[in-house]
């Protein structure tokens, strides 16, 4: 046993690894983060209305897009994946956990092909094993994945359409080409900001593949056809936008303009300044909370200087490849990278979430700064070593701790993410001498019918509607208090509680972590 172990001790930490990964990312996925984003709620609405109705929730039949709340629309990977879900594992339901299942896979893809991108890159064990313990406990890759906003989706779909493109130049096998291009095909179905960045990228790391000899010109051709005719409905969509067509049925699907505000940002002319931000929040964090902590940051402070050091030292070796004319693996991260930067400069910055792809770069450029520092410090590598080994450990540990046992979002929601309200609404609704009921959500319906869905054709989503029925989704000053109402108030709302306590009315309240219930006899 003891050989055998001795044996396959690589693979079997690379076993554990992944089990703990598995973990961190599955353990209460449907309960953490604590709250639900006006996106998953959008999301879950439309592909509960696909899966059951072949509409989205502005009755826009099978869309390539789904229309959002906001004029714009959401990414149709995330979408379709979701109702595919309902449809099969949910049986015409649709629940919080089923939402958030296709954002868990996607962080697992960055795990497996994560992992095994670094181990065709550096072609060394030890670091293969660094690589995938940091893609274990790194914040920002246990976070991202555990909610369901549609664009996540790139930073799963980016490594393993890297992994490929290495894979392909190691074996120079026509299959692991075509197999390529249709993985970056797939990329262009995840997020919005792909249709920059992906076109940029490509064309560079063609002519630096071309330039040091790693592709063919006719091998080139039949890379763009693969990625071409994998994402010939998004060339669709990106014309219908660009040319106002008439609808394009396709493939099952209506292609049209519907979600043609969700460009609405493209050539910002604080082009310096975004890229400044995303460089900022990707490498600590923003005021969304979803995607990183003050606490914590994305990847941990210990990383940010590894980082910057990889990025240099990768960027002096993909300059010497280009003297020398001869391929190095840094080109790829530190191309893609750049690409992303361009495309975040020309896009309006407050997010995490806006450089979610950046972020199989850094793991990139972490692992290369380790690996110079360690070479710098060789006569001290043990230490080196022994010491960053520690630090890693103690953060990953105090990480988990905080994220999985203190962490909340309760305290901080605003319009665009508020606690679930599910159970209080359930004992609204047993109130049978209620009338009207009111709830604190913003005047977003988005977040009732996502617990409590009903036809598309039987409730109208306009979007200046705030009431539907007995129902009313905003609580301010000018909410009436009447007898006979019910009233489900966010505990942050003080003004009105107040307004209603003082009101003189008899009335019976219960009390929830995130909410109060109020009922006027």
């Amino acid at each position: 046993m003891k050989s055998f172990v001795h044996k396959n001790r690589y693979y079997i930490t690379l076993g554990v690894l992944f089990l703990i990964a598995l973990f961190l990312r599955g353990y209460r996925l449907a309960t953490l983060p604590d709250m639900i984003h006006i996106d998953e709620a959008g999301l879950g609405c439309n592909a509960w209305c696909i899966a059951n109705f072949g509409v989205d929730r502005y009755l826009n039949e099978m869309p390539f897009y789904a229309e959002n709340y906001n004029y714009s629309g959401q990414s149709p990977l995330y979408t379709y994946s979701t109702a595919l879900l309902i449809t099969t594992i949910g049986k015409g339901h649709l629940s919080l956990l089923l939402a958030r299942i296709p954002g868990f896979l996607a962080s697992m893809l960055v795990v497996i092909f994560g992992t095994k991108s670094m181990d065709l890159a550096f072609q060394n064990r030890k670091i293969t094993l660094l690589s995938a313990a940091l893609l274990t406990i790194c914040p920002y890759f246990i976070m991202h994945g555990r909610f369901a906003l549609d664009c996540n989706l790139m930073l799963g779909c980016s490594t393993v359409a890297l992994y490929l493109l290495l894979k392909y130049i190691r074996s120079q096998k026509l299959l692991d080409l075509v197999l390529c291009g249709i993985a970056f095909g797939i990329i262009l179905y995840s997020y919005a900001l792909s249709y920059f960045l992906l076109p940029m990228f490509l064309i560079l790391i063609t002519l630096y593949l071309l330039y040091t000899g790693k592709i063919t010109f006719r091998r080139s051709i039949v890379w763009a056809c693969s990625v071409c005719i994998t994402g010939l409905p998004v060339i669709l969509f990106a014309c219908s936008l660009l040319f106002k067509l008439e609808p394009i049925h396709f493939l099952g699907f209506v292609i049209s303009p519907i979600a043609s505000d969700r460009m609405s940002d493209v050539a910002n002319y604080n082009f310096f300044e975004n890229i400044k931000n995303i460089i900022q929040i990707t490498l600590t964090h923003d005021s969304y909370l979803f995607d990183a902590t003050d606490k914590f940051y994305t990847m941990y402070v210990i990383s940010i200087p590894f980082i910057l050091i990889g990025f240099f030292y990768s960027a002096g070796k993909l300059f010497l490849s280009i003297k020398n004319r001869s391929f190095h693996v840094s080109a790829i991260y530190w191309i893609f990278y750049i690409c992303g930067l361009i495309t975040n400069g020309l896009t309006s910055v407050y997010y995490v979430y806006h450089g979610n792809f950046c972020f199989i770069s850094y793991l990139y450029f972490l692992v290369s700064g380790i690996y110079a520092t360690y070479r710098f410090v060789r006569p001290y590598r043990y230490a080196f070593l022994g010491i960053l080994s520690a630090c890693y450990l103690l953060w990953g540990l105090s990480f988990c701790r905080y994220y999985f046992g203190i962490y909340t979002l309760t305290d901080a929601y605003t319009s665009l993410y508020i606690p679930p309200y599910g159970e209080v609404v359930a004992d609204a609704h047993n109130l049978e001498s209620a009338q009207d009921i009111y709830i604190d959500s913003h005047g977003k319906m988005e977040y009732f019918y996502f617990f409590y869905p009903e036809s598309p054709y039987e409730v109208s989503f306009d979007r200046s509607t705030k009431e539907q029925g007995r129902y009313h989704f905003e609580i301010d000053s000018d909410t009436p208090i009447e007898t006979g109402n019910a009233y489900i108030i966010s505990r942050k709302n003080e003004s009105f509680i107040n307004r209603l306590m003082v009101s003189g009315m008899d009335y019976e309240r219960v009390d929830y972590e995130c909410y109060y219930l109020f009922y006027l006899k």
